[in-house]
């Protein structure tokens, strides 16, 4: 059965998120080392609310399992709770370049589509 969502905005919306939540984790590890509940703080609040991860544990082992971040290591936190810092490699770093680049030249090329376009190929 189809995903009730498909061809719908929010569809599109949920597929966008998806789509670019790697390059943007790597990218507030590029900053610094974080923790998962971090990450989605930091997220949420440098795009002003409008993104978040629901299950950042998925990103994260994913992001492990390719090699592009490492569990680093663990700190207590004031109220107690031990907290796994999560690092990015250095093929993690090569990979969010790649990622930031992609996403700049696809969404110019969305821009311009949707701006009428400069150049009509002929």
């Amino acid at each position: 059965m189809p995903n009730p969502k498909s061809g719908s905005s929010l569809g599109m919306e949920d597929n966008l998120k998806k789509a670019v939540t790697e390059m943007l984790v790597l990218t507030l590890l590029r900053g610094e080392d974080m923790f998962a509940g971090q990450i989605t703080e930091a997220l949420e609040e440098r795009s002003g609310g409008t993104l978040n991860i629901v299950f950042p544990y998925a990103v994260l082992y994913r992001l492990i399992s390719f090699g592009y971040i490492v569990e680093a290591y663990k700190k207590i936190a004031p109220d107690g709770r031990r907290r796994q810092y999560y690092q990015i490699t250095e093929a993690g770093r090569c990979h969010a370049a790649e990622l930031t680049e992609l996403y700049h030249r696809f969404s110019g090329g969305v821009e311009r589509v949707l701006e009428g376009g400069e150049d009509h190929g002929g």
